[in-house]
């Protein structure tokens, strides 16, 4: 118990996979881009697996690298649609 009488924080703890990573050699899904390779689907397996309770396979994996892809590709249009606008008379000091 810490000073104000309630039970002391314990330190968090790293998350666990429920069900350990498939340890095999991991194979690139069927249909994915040719810069999709095995160690980027076994890479992304062993991260985002401890945030879900069944155990992920690797086209999971490739929808989650597909998705992330996508929003890069709107984030990058959008950069470059940006434009300056000048300032108008109601903008200046």
């Amino acid at each position: 118990m810490n000073s104000s009488g309630s039970p002391a924080k314990q330190p968090d703890q790293p998350r666990q996979a429920i069900r350990p990573v498939a340890t095999e050699p991991v194979a690139v899904p069927n249909g994915a881009p040719s810069w999709v390779t095995a160690e980027l689907i076994e890479h992304t397996l062993e991260v985002w697996q401890p945030f879900y309770a069944n155990q992920l396979i690797p086209d999971d994996a490739l929808e989650m690298i597909m998705g992330v892809d996508q929003l890069f590709g709107v984030m990058s249009r959008a950069i470059k649609n940006e434009t300056l606008s000048s300032t108008g008379k109601s903008q200046q000091s």
